[in-house]
């Protein structure tokens, strides 16, 4: 099931068993919160003992001083004050912990993902699922659990009283308990269904604003800010329909069971009042079973509110165990390189399809990149470039053919060791919300020499140094404060520093100014013969001075050959040359 699909409207156990294993480790902070509500929960017989206890001998002058009155309530309260405050601070220790291993849970499943799984999924949802559902999943269910402590143990204790005082009236009052059940079970089957609409609804609001946010520069240059309100209102109109029914499913519980409880508690006050007149019993007991017996009624109803919410974490929960069972990038290799590869890079009648797709993205490709050499590969979009790009780098398998890396299957090797063979440079910039020097050396040690180099290298050293804070200047969220230019030298910079032995260029230099682009083209050429470099370009005057050029054509290769051998064949790679000719 993918991760971005609809959420089962029916709670099972297993998702309770599964939120379970995150407060497993904090277990005996849970426990002793257990145990700090019991000790609030085995004061509540002690009210209507105390009241029964006054009703019947309090009202005499020498029963008990009257300052025991005030001295005995308030001590009562004390010490259930105390035990509150611990049970409270105890179970807020637990629960901030889970809600951190939940969340690390969550980014982990989501860092091993499969390509595939990242192209229908949303990154709105993806936020909305690691970083607000785990706080509201443990929250809504650490709730139902302090109001089971708070009044789910008073209420047994109650119960235990109850059948203490009078185990006949005791047990004619659960007589009711089935037809409550019933009731309480048509409302759960609403407020689920319920449920998970409005989960769904509220995901895709989340998306609204994500595409709002990312898109900003589009809306403002169509003058679509009128359209996208309406659409947005659109939606959050669905999400406050769906919320309303949420809570008027919801809002029925307590007023069901009240009016079920009320049939049984009207009933068993009349008998209570029939034997305690038959009995000649006196207002004592009778004032000690009907406070116990009311008491219980109003814990019981703080019970019947405790579907909703229960309901409403398990739909939630069962969109981010969706996201946790996702389908995992495949890694079936078990070797690792011991040393930097030396670059050599073969396709052997490579056959690839997408899911869905009609025609092949490659088909019986077969060619190589040399070592320490620079290949380019050209074509018209849809060539076949970026797919593989994406073989290379083991975001997929070839569905035929293989690939290899200075003669080893790449399928052998762990994903993790072939990519530290590679630095690439998309055309799809993606810089992080931190420093200039935490964006080049990126998940790797820091050297500050290294750094100066890559960044000199990348032409980007002059603009740094008239930074407010130099290289620890904040680029912000994906480089929002840097031009598309800065942008690009910035990731050109962050692949320099990784110093990896293949290195990939998927139109690097796209958005350089011209004076920005021979810069970096005559760094790339300094480590020509030491790295491997695979360059994609449109723009062919890019590539003039590569070793070979691979013309690509609907998955296949068309022709191969250096700048000058392809011009004078006279082919594809000439009619292109002299079509941007023509274009200039």
């Amino acid at each position: 099931m993918s991760a971005d699909a609809r959420p089962d409207s029916s709670p099972t156990p297993s998702v309770a068993r599964r939120l379970r294993q995150f407060v497993y480790p904090h277990r005996w902070g849970a426990v002793l919160t257990v145990l700090a509500y019991i000790g609030v929960a085995a004061t509540e017989p002690l009210i209507p003992k105390l009241v029964g206890y006054a009703f019947g001998d309090g009202f005499t002058a020498d029963a008990f001083p009257l300052w025991m009155v005030p001295v005995v309530l308030i001590g009562l309260y004390v010490i259930r004050g105390v035990f509150g405050f611990l049970g409270q601070y105890l179970f807020n220790w637990t629960l901030t912990r889970t809600v951190v291993d939940f969340r690390a849970a969550l980014v982990s499943a989501l860092l091993r993902l499969d390509a595939q799984v990242y192209t229908r999924m949303q990154p709105g949802t993806a936020v909305s699922k690691v970083v607000n559902d785990p706080q509201q999943i443990i929250h809504l269910v650490a709730n139902v659990g302090l109001s089971v402590l708070r009044d789910g143990l008073p209420a047994l204790a109650m119960i235990g009283f109850l059948f203490y005082l009078n185990w006949q009236l005791t047990l004619l009052s659960l007589i009711v308990t089935p037809l409550m059940a019933l009731v309480m079970k048509k409302v759960n089957q609403r407020m689920r269904t319920m449920s998970t609409r409005a989960y769904d609804s509220q995901l895709l609001l989340v998306n609204r604003v994500d595409d709002m946010t990312r898109a900003w520069r589009v809306v403002r240059q169509f003058g679509a800010a009128a359209h996208e309100r309406e659409r947005f209102a659109e939606v959050s109109q669905t999400v406050r329909r769906n919320d309303l029914k949420t809570a008027a499913a919801g809002a029925l519980a307590q007023p069901l069971s009240q009016f079920v409880a009320s049939i049984g508690l009207s009933f068993i006050i009349c008998v209570a009042l029939w034997q305690a007149r038959a009995d000649n019993t006196g207002v004592k007991a009778f004032a000690e079973f009907v406070t116990a017996l009311m008491l219980l009624t109003s814990r019981l109803r703080h019970l019947s509110d405790l579907a909703a919410p229960l309901t409403r974490a398990f739909v939630i929960a069962k969109g981010c165990f969706e996201l946790m069972d996702a389908t995992k990038e495949a890694d079936a290799g078990t070797h690792e390189l011991a040393a930097p590869a030396q670059g050599e890079l073969v396709m052997e009648d490579v056959g690839l399809t997408y899911p869905g797709a009609s025609q092949p993205a490659l088909n019986g490709l077969s060619l190589a990149f040399a070592a320490g050499r620079t290949t380019a590969l050209v074509g018209a979009s849809g060539a076949g470039k970026s797919s593989i790009i994406h073989l290379l780098l083991g975001f997929g398998r070839p569905d035929a053919g293989r690939i290899t890396l200075d003669g080893t299957d790449i399928e052998t090797l762990t994903r993790l060791s072939l990519r530290r063979q590679f630095a690439v440079v998309s055309q799809d910039i993606v810089l992080f919300d931190d420093s200039v020097a935490n964006n080049i050396a990126y998940a790797q040690p820091r050297d500050d020499a290294r750094l100066e180099q890559a960044l000199r290298a990348a032409h980007l050293w002059d603009f740094v140094q008239t930074l407010p804070e130099g290289v620890e200047t904040n680029v912000g969220a994906n480089g929002s404060k840097l031009s598309g230019g800065q942008r690009q030298r910035l990731a050109i910079a962050r692949a320099l520093y990784k110093d990896a032995p293949v290195w990939i260029f998927d139109e690097a230099t796209s958005a350089l100014d011209t004076e920005s682009e021979r810069a970096v083209q005559q760094a790339l050429a300094a480590w020509s013969g030491r790295k491997t470099l695979i360059v994609i370009a449109h723009r062919l005057s890019t590539i003039r001075d590569a070793d070979a050029i691979h013309v690509m054509g609907a998955g296949k290769l068309v022709e191969t050959g250096t700048h000058a051998e392809l011009l004078a064949r006279d082919g594809a790679y000439a009619a292109m040359v002299r079509a941007q000719a023509g274009e200039s």
